[in-house]
């Protein structure tokens, strides 16, 4: 799909997108820091811990649920930067 942009708008468009991609690190870096709190507090690496969570190996406490989202809400974010990323090396 091909868009028109005015060259005047093209520069607006860069900043905006790599404003987007701070964010979405700095977000990325939040969402880490909050993962190792889990896997210090259970001994358990993130990936072990979805292994288990998603068999239904390991309960349903508050913190599993939390620490699942947060795993999900990573790759989301990921992914989006990586879009993000892709459109600027695009340009």
């Amino acid at each position: 799909m091909d868009v028109a942009i005015s060259e005047d708008a093209g520069p607006v468009i860069k900043d905006s997108i790599h404003r987007e991609i701070l964010l979405l690190e700095s977000k990325i870096h939040l969402v880490k820091s909050e993962l190792k709190q889990f896997e210090e507090k259970y001994h358990l690496s993130s990936f072990e811990f979805q292994k288990k969570f998603d068999k239904g190996g390991l309960g349903d406490s508050q913190d599993y649920f939390e620490w699942w989202g947060l795993i999900k809400g990573l790759k989301t974010l990921e992914e989006r930067l990586g879009k993000a990323k892709a459109v600027i090396t695009y340009w």
